[in-house]
């Protein structure tokens, strides 16, 4: 009686620690509406330097992240408030752990980059920023990145 009780309880256990790592889904940072917000560099020495959009065409672009591996980008253009759309592009995004590999498969802009792909680095300086991450030749500079904002829906 005592094995068959013994034999039970450890089958209720790998059943239940099945169940349990089963629904865990970890949910990706980059998932989300984003809009650009700036420019920036980090300098050798360890400074900052940020440039924040004023124009107001840029700021109504959306980057769209979903959660099926999938984007969305449109971005827009034009005099003042009388904004057009320069654009959308569609792909695929996976988070490759140090980068993520973007894949453009539309894109209705005057320029088309269907097919282009790259690993990007991108960093969440927290979870409603995001940096895209470039080299740079100066001397100078470390780094510069793009700086967006995730969009409260």
């Amino acid at each position: 009686m005592k094995k068959l009780t013994t034999f039970f309880l450890v089958l209720l256990a790998v059943a239940c620690s099945k169940d349990d790592t089963g629904d865990f889904t970890k949910t990706d940072l980059i998932i989300g509406t984003w809009t650009e917000r700036g420019v920036g560099a980090v300098l050798n020495d360890g400074t900052t330097q940020f440039s924040e959009y004023d124009y107001f065409c840029v700021t109504k672009g959306r980057f769209s992240f979903m959660e099926d591996g999938s984007f969305r980008v449109e971005t827009f253009d034009g005099p003042n408030h009388d904004c057009f759309s320069t654009g959308v592009l569609t792909g695929s995004w996976e988070n490759q752990g140090e980068s993520y590999f973007l894949k453009i498969i539309t894109d209705t802009s005057d320029t088309p980059e269907t097919g282009e792909e790259a690993n990007v680095n991108i960093v969440f300086p927290d979870s409603n920023t995001m940096h895209w991450i470039f080299e740079n030749e100066s001397e100078e500079v470390d780094y510069s990145f793009d700086e967006y904002a995730r969009v409260k829906e």
